[in-house]
């Protein structure tokens, strides 16, 4: 069975009474493994050495770890410029440490390392505990390096953290601090059952952006402007030191493997650009999100239950510093039920791990990590979980207060308020935007539409050396339908035009009706003889119709590609001389341009 006992420094006095005749040396008895928690307010390396050197007098076989903290989690509560030690032992399993620096660069092959020596070294590992300086060092990379040569295995943790700056965190062991580097602890045993989780509970509000620059863990440009220009824009924020205190709220929303995933930028950069402790890719679309209190209590509610039926014996939290910041009292509403059901310990962290055969650094979760030796039993803990949570619930709503609370109220209903207002703009915006960027008559892009989809095309090419291409066709002898039979009948020519292209071009394509009878469709990532392909397709397709009025229809196509140091209008006028070259020697054909042949 695991034993925990959680202390809040206050003097190293008090610490050597506990651990040598309190909670702590008796919880220790017949143990056989040891694992010391120390979680900090501040980088006084000092004070950490002198906490370090009482327990190790005790305790010389334990496993120390600690990070310093924006926030410390003692007995489920919060306590802010605290020191806060984590006593936990185990009967029958065992502990065992990783420690290692980190420079620049080098990352993912400590990453790598990592999951070799875990691979290598132990046996019957039931979950890896990681701390790291998510602030000094890219931990993506790490993550990466572990996933590649770790066998599927649970990692939590968090990134250390720090009150006054960003850049002043530390991780350490018993005998060595990093403000650049990780900590792992490697649990194992066979009757050693871990049981974790993360919950989100942020969701989308602004319009959909995409990152069109990236260096490293920096965001540079969002729609090709400065990153920083979304965050004075829609909130008015000012760059310095407390921008993080100001943004954590408001993070970047994205969507990756069906997830939903929050980066928090940490701070700004003199060009504009943001830094994150997370990486963002290159073309990936986001929205700014904002902390929505019901969702986060409905979610830590569904936590409690998951955990009560584990069973453990010990919990430990790793959760973000935004949840803090949002929640601000009421944030003990998801962490204090957890101690009705184990003794419950951790910090608030910049970045969470989580993951087992596909890692993540998260921000603004809540990582909650269940323990236990042995089989479940429903002890008195874990068979009143819900009485006891309610009662700790009704603790902290306080019903006979009415202002008990009311932060977290007023935030719910405010945003709630933001939310429909939003969505129902965003969907008149969208109808707005759907008919401006649409032909009427076809429902294909109109000549805006692709006016900005070439422009946006052109410089991917410039930026990245990606190759597209685009065909340009005019119905033959349009002027003739519209004479004879008159504009209605023109107009339902056009309408099976539109219908043709569509139904036999790419999803990727872009098709849209550039003026009068003549089309475009811009082909990415579509070489010019392939693009020709295509236009030669959509040309036995248009001769195949025939109409009763208008007998059979045939088209003209002019075809190019991209070549460097094009622009919109260049592109288009090479395609123009291939389309008038078609009509000009017979009509019903394709006609590549010879520049870009």
């Amino acid at each position: 069975m695991i034993q925990h006992v959680t202390h809040v420094f206050t003097d190293l006095e008090a610490l050597t009474v506990e651990i040598g005749t309190g909670a702590v040396s008796l919880a220790a008895e017949n143990s056989q493994a040891q694992l010391v928690q120390i979680y900090c307010a501040e980088a006084n390396k000092e004070h950490i050495r002198a906490v370090i050197a009482v327990i190790a007098a005790k305790f010389p076989a334990a496993v120390v770890v600690g990070a310093t903290t924006i926030g410390e989690v003692a007995h489920g509560r919060l306590v802010t410029n605290q020191t806060v030690i984590g006593f936990t032992f185990f009967e029958s399993s065992k502990v065992n440490l990783i420690a290692m620096a980190s420079e620049d660069g080098d990352e993912q092959a400590i990453g790598t390392e990592v999951g070799r020596r875990v691979n290598q070294s132990f046996s019957d590992v039931a979950g890896i505990l990681l701390l790291a300086t998510t602030i000094s060092i890219n931990a993506s990379l790490l993550l990466e390096g572990i996933e590649s040569t770790l066998l599927d295995c649970p990692i939590f943790g968090g990134g250390a953290a720090d009150y006054t700056a960003t850049n002043t965190s530390l991780v350490f062991s018993k005998t060595e601090q990093f403000d650049k580097g990780l900590v792992a602890v490697i649990f194992s045993g066979t009757d050693l059952h871990i049981e974790s989780s993360s919950y989100l509970g942020w969701q989308p509000l602004s319009h959909s952006m995409r990152v069109t620059q990236v260096d490293g863990l920096n965001v540079q440009q969002v729609d090709e402007q400065p990153a920083f220009a979304i965050y004075q824009r829609y909130l008015n924020l000012p760059k310095g030191d407390e921008f993080l205190f100001n943004a954590l709220e408001f993070p970047f929303l994205l969507e990756r493997d069906g997830n939903l995933l929050a980066r928090v930028p940490v701070a700004t950069n003199s060009d504009g650009s943001l830094q994150f402790v997370s990486q963002i890719k290159e073309g990936e679309t986001f929205r700014i999100g904002y902390g929505d209190i019901d969702l986060i209590i409905e979610n830590s509610k569904k936590q409690h239950e998951k955990m009560a039926q584990f069973c453990p014996q010990a919990i430990f939290l790793y959760t973000c510093s935004c949840r803090r910041f949002l929640m601000q009292e009421s944030v003990e509403l998801e962490t204090l039920p957890f101690e009705a059901i184990a003794p419950t310990f951790g910090f608030y962290t910049f970045g969470e791990f989580f993951g087992s055969s596909r890692l993540s650094l998260m921000n603004a979760t809540m990582v909650a990590v269940g323990l236990r030796e042995g089989p479940p039993l429903k002890n008195q803990m874990s068979e009143g979980f819900s009485p006891l949570a309610e009662s700790v619930n009704a603790t902290l709503v306080k019903q006979d207060d009415p202002l008990a609370n009311q932060h977290a109220r007023v935030v719910a209903r405010l945003m709630r308020f933001i939310k429909v207002v939003s969505s129902e703009l965003e969907a008149s915006i969208q109808g707005a935007t759907r008919l401006s960027m649409t032909d009427q008559l076809t429902q294909l892009a109109n000549r805006l539409q692709l006016d900005q989809v070439l422009d946006q095309q052109v410089k991917r090419a410039e930026r990245y050396g990606a190759l597209f291409s685009i065909i340009l066709l005019d119905m033959d002898y349009f002027k003739y339908i519209n004479d004879t039979h008159g504009h209605l009948m023109g107009d339902k020519v056009l309408v099976q035009v539109a219908q043709t292209i569509a139904e036999n071009t790419r999803a990727a394509d872009i098709v849209g009706r550039w003026g009068g009878e003549e089309f475009l469709i811009i082909a990415p990532n579509t070489s010019t003889n392939n693009a020709a392909l295509l236009a030669e397709k959509l040309r036995s397709a248009l001769e195949n119709i025939e109409l009763p009025f208008a007998g059979r229809i045939t088209a003209s196509f002019g075809v190019t590609g991209f070549l460097h140091g094009d622009d919109p209008e260049t592109l288009i006028a090479r395609a123009d001389i291939a389309l008038y070259a078609a009509k000009n020697t017979g009509r019903n054909q394709v006609v590549i341009d010879h520049v870009a042949q």
